[in-house]
């Protein structure tokens, strides 16, 4: 096994547990990438290391969800095939498809028309940095978090926006979605399991338009190392989930604050004046 292929592994990790902790997979990549030199433009190491990520955290998602993702498919496939009949049997699996539609809105937009702008703040580990620091700030209202209430549209799009936001290096999606959710009233675990489920068609749509702008990346000398950090993604990606949820369940999700509050710092003062 070659040094890239061992790189691969090490950022897989660091994406899969990154991707769930409220830490900022992206975040944390960009600074990595910045100190080992890896990030690369195009075709290359880099596409297939993103690649193999969000196949490795997409099926993270899915296998730890799967009860509800199940329901869901078996939802939309009777409404589609049963008409009017599937729909009301299945009428809360098709609503939650509805808050899921809505809240994937935000950022499909954002990324659609403002692509290249979002591309762009990758290449700037200073301002990953900051963001690290603003996620943090935001973690730490968590403790102000209002009385409990239940997900609805109006905080579906909130969250969905929320979502939108975090497509920025630095602010953590889980963080940033979950947070908002707690904010607004929704339960800790219905507020975790919706911002989960809103992932995938996110992941979904990135490795989507990965493949289709780059059709080359893929290659038979590209299969071991996809393979590995698909691997290496979905394991660590597991993992994180089974923790995120156990610390929400007690309350706990600002105390990642007080690591991402000294890490943002420190990074910005390396990256802004010494690096």
């Amino acid at each position: 096994m070659n040094v890239s292929i061992w790189m691969v592994i090490v950022l897989a990790v660091v994406q899969g547990l990154t991707e769930f902790f409220p830490v900022s997979s992206s975040g944390h990549l960009v600074i990595l990438e910045a100190l080992f030199g890896t990030r690369q433009g195009g075709a290359g190491a880099g596409l297939i290391f993103e690649i193999a990520v969000h196949i490795g955290t997409l099926g993270a998602v899915i296998i730890f969800y799967r009860k509800k993702v199940i329901a869901l498919c078996k939802a939309l496939l009777a409404s589609v095939f049963s008409g009017r009949g599937g729909y009301e049997r299945y009428r809360n699996e098709m609503r939650y498809i509805g808050l899921v539609i809505l809240g994937t809105i935000p950022a499909g937009v954002i990324g659609v028309l403002f692509h290249d702008q979002v591309e762009a703040t990758f290449d700037s580990p200073s301002l990953s940095a900051l963001l690290l620091v603003a996620t943090g700030l935001y973690l730490l209202m968590t403790r102000l978090r209002s009385v409990r209430g239940s997900l609805g549209w109006q905080s579906a799009l909130i969250i969905g926006i929320a979502q939108a936001i975090a497509i920025l290096p630095g602010c953590s999606r889980s963080g940033w979605t979950i947070t908002t959710g707690l904010l607004l009233g929704v339960g800790f675990a219905e507020a975790a399991e919706y911002s989960f489920v809103l992932s995938i068609p996110a992941i979904l749509g990135a490795l989507v338009l990965q493949l289709v702008k780059e059709p080359g990346a893929l290659s038979a000398g590209s299969v071991a190392p996809l393979v590995i950090g698909a691997a290496a993604a979905f394991l660590a990606g597991l993992v994180a989930l089974k923790l995120l949820i156990g610390i929400l369940t007690r309350g706990g999700l600002y105390r990642f604050a007080y690591y991402l509050l000294p890490v943002g710092v420190a990074a910005y003062i390396y990256f802004g004046f010494l690096a």
